[in-house]
């Protein structure tokens, strides 16, 4: 007998060795559905399809929507306050804005990553770098101005 220990022999294409997986899926590689879709999609398991057109595009509409009836009805609630200030509206148009980066903050993190971490999850894998070049871009797109500020 020899000292190595046993051969795994990937019969069915998954890329999965004894130990759990690797980057290599192999053609017939098949998306977790266990656990919660943010774990999921934060550790890549996810296809790239879903998780760019549902949670990336889809779900910033969504954010984006909620925030800004957020920041709609912290105005109307600060004219409602104090109907003769204008102040009053703008304190409550702040704290909508305030509402609306908490959300859309940790949001824009794990909808890049996301995406990132599932751009090898496709069946076409041009689609993957196109989804890299996108997050990169929006990624740039959203630091850009926050630098400008920052530094000018």
């Amino acid at each position: 007998m020899s000292d190595q220990g046993p051969i795994f022999v990937d019969q069915f294409g998954t890329g999965r060795g004894p130990s759990g997986g690797g980057p290599d899926r192999g053609p017939n590689w098949q998306p977790e559905r266990e656990g919660s879709v943010w774990k999921l999609a934060w550790q890549g398991h996810l296809e790239l399809q879903e998780i760019f057109w549902v949670y990336f595009v889809f779900g910033h509409g969504v954010v984006l929507g909620v925030g800004c009836g957020l920041m709609v009805f912290g105005m109307l609630a600060g004219f409602v306050s104090d109907p003769g200030s204008i102040g009053a509206g703008a304190w409550g148009l702040a704290g909508g804005a305030a509402l609306l980066a908490a959300i859309y903050l940790p949001f824009i993190v794990w909808s890049l990553v996301s995406v990132w971490r599932c751009a090898d999850n496709c069946e076409v894998k041009t689609r993957g770098v196109w989804a890299r070049v996108i997050v990169v871009g929006y990624a740039t797109a959203l630091v850009l101005p926050v630098a400008d500020y920052i530094i000018g």
